[in-house]
């Protein structure tokens, strides 16, 4: 076969995009397909610690300084623009009984140690496909595929109008509707999933913070402006989000992401009346609805009448899925940048191997397919537990430290590879550290003793859904998990009293570390990185409020036994609320105090 491309990708969204630019930058010859064009409406945009360390690796890995940008927001602004993004200075979770106010004392967040960001798809998406093909890559927009054919030495595509594509493989980044998929019909007798929940989301201008409708920092007793954070309410078996892309003093972005989630076997199907039903939704819970008063849409909502989907199977000769069209659980952890940006540090050095070889066998594909299978497996487990969690306070303090605790281990553990490679800049050692991982597709990637506690922990929760166990007893064996794997967990986890388990200071960077450096059971040789503590005080002028004197703030409230009261209303913003070299900007002011 007369091959016109070594590679074509399905799919310009971020992962298509990304991996388009590396292959290009390394002399492959590549086309990026998409039915669509850009800039267009996309969802995915809360980044979390793995997700800046590993755009950082393959950032130096591959000489392409801009992978790196979604990892640091000031980066956004200046290359990208300042309506691509906002800040998030946490994960904050608050928990509403239908018909009654929201008590601060019923909120947990885990403040993260450098800004990150909401990521305004629209911008960022569009800005990789120009990156693509400025590197190289040929792009065709509005081309849909009408059919794809495999053969021993190649694959067909036929697009649009009678258009034929040949090429030596085919890399399926399309999302749920994935040509692929369906083609081949790699859904079909998936493994069932745990997890049942639907979604309706969309794009608003006028939507409050949570300092605007419900409490101040000295009420609620959290080191960082909840408007600054990936807002998640929760209710019995659901939960909204509320992802400002306004709330830092350079934004030029007026918008603010909100999406429903409910649990399709509590709440029922999807409705033909996305509007009318969110509205029904915040009329029964007071203190959510008050975010959105005066609020207006300004998109359509889209509706995804079931959020979660697996595979059967992800490769076979020629052709691969990747990221989201393998599966998809829910967004509550925002843990699909993540597995995408894994999965692509764990592909390009296949592929470029393939195409050197010119060998595009399945079986050199099969370490993805486990990963992918197991990182939707491994989050389907986690989430559906997540909304069983939902039913109580008291049960989801206790249960979402088990995603925590995994969580800052494995960012420990990148963080680890990361500096390794900085030291030698061996990839193939960084391949086998992927390929080699004691967890591959886990939250911890290579603690054993995290991974036992997090089967005992779901086990637990499983048993509760099940009627088999009380909530009581679920939360004293949740306790009791934490309490006697304290050794190897980097805090003490089973403080229930801790709602906010992290502080932006230096101190508590510096107690991660040396936990690391001296984790038990061999653990502290994969983690272990030196004394040097990074600066926590990254990027400050983005921040409402004193990072140190809240931080101190939330310690006294602690000490004081925490938020026991609400409040409605607050004081109109002033300029001296403003935080950031320009005193005039209005972006973000409402939630400064």
């Amino acid at each position: 076969m007369d091959h016109q491309y070594d590679i074509a990708i399905i799919g310009s969204g971020i992962s298509g995009a990304m991996l388009a630019s590396i292959l290009a930058k390394n002399q492959l010859r590549v086309i990026l397909i998409d039915a669509g064009t850009h800039p267009r409406f996309a969802v995915g945009e809360s980044m979390v610690p793995e997700s800046a360390v590993l755009l950082e690796m393959l950032a130096l890995r591959y000489g392409i300084p801009e992978l790196a940008y979604p990892g640091n927001i000031a980066n956004i602004n200046k290359h990208i623009g300042t309506s691509a993004a906002g800040v998030k200075l946490a994960f904050a979770f608050a928990w509403n009984g239908r018909g009654q106010e929201q008590d601060p004392s019923q909120v947990v967040s885990t403040p993260v140690l450098a800004p990150e960001a909401h990521l305004f798809r629209q911008d960022v998406d569009a800005y990789y496909v120009a990156l693509a093909a400025r590197l190289g890559a040929s792009v065709r927009q509005m081309a849909p595929i009408r059919e794809m054919e495999f053969f021993d030495d190649g694959a067909v595509l036929h697009v649009g109008e009678g258009e034929q594509i040949k090429v030596r493989y085919v890399v399926d980044a399309a999302g749920y509707r994935s040509p692929l998929a369906a083609l081949l019909g790699l859904r079909d007798g998936a493994r069932p999933m745990q997890a049942n929940t639907r979604s309706i989301f969309t794009h608003m201008v006028g939507v409050k913070t949570y300092e605007d409708v419900v409490a101040t920092p000295p009420i609620s007793g959290t080191p960082t402006h909840l408007g600054q954070s990936t807002l998640h309410h929760m209710f019995d078996c659901g939960w909204l989000w509320i992802i400002p892309f306004d709330n830092h003093p350079f934004s030029t972005n007026p918008l603010c992401s909100v999406g429903l989630q409910f649990d399709i076997g509590k709440h029922g199907p999807a409705t033909s009346d996305p509007e009318g039903e969110f509205q029904r939704f915040i009329a029964q819970y007071p203190s959510i609805a008050r975010h959105f008063e005066g609020a207006a849409r300004v998109r359509e909502w889209t509706v995804a009448p079931r959020l979660n989907y697996t595979s059967r199977a992800t490769t076979g000769d020629r052709y691969c899925l990747l990221g989201h069209a393998v599966g998809f659980v829910d967004p509550l952890f925002s843990r699909g940048l993540v597995n995408t940006f894994e999965s692509i540090t764990r592909l390009v050095p296949v592929l470029l191997r393939a195409a050197t070889e010119d060998r595009w066998q399945r079986e050199d594909f099969l370490s993805l397919e486990r990963y992918s299978l197991d990182v939707v497996r491994i989050n389907d487990r986690l989430v559906a537990n997540s909304y069983t969690a939902f039913t109580s306070f008291p049960l989801w303090n206790a249960w979402f430290r088990i995603w925590l605790s995994g969580s800052y281990i494995g960012v420990l553990r990148l963080r680890k590879l990361l500096s390794e490679y900085k030291a030698t800049c061996d990839g193939d050692a960084l391949d086998r550290s992927f390929e080699q991982a004691s967890f591959s597709g886990h939250l911890s990637i290579e603690s054993p003793h995290f991974e036992a506690m997090f089967d005992a922990a779901c086990t637990a929760m499983e048993s509760f859904a099940a009627g088999t166990l009380g909530r009581d007893e679920t939360i004293k064996t949740l306790h009791q998990l934490y309490a006697d794997n304290r050794a190897h967990l980097p805090l003490d986890f089973s403080d229930f009293s801790n709602r906010y388990l992290s502080r932006p200071t230096q101190e508590f960077a510096k107690s991660l570390l040396d936990w690391a450096n001296h984790a038990p059971a061999g653990l502290a040789q994969k983690l272990q990185r030196g004394t040097q503590v990074a600066p926590v005080e990254f990027l400050d002028a983005y921040r409402w409020g004193d990072r140190l004197g809240l931080a101190a703030m939330a310690d006294g409230a602690r000490a004081c036994g925490g938020a026991t009261s609400v409040i409605t209303s607050m004081p109109a913003p002033t300029e001296a609320n403003v935080v950031g070299p320009d005193a005039r900007s209005t972006h973000g002011n409402r939630a400064a105090s």
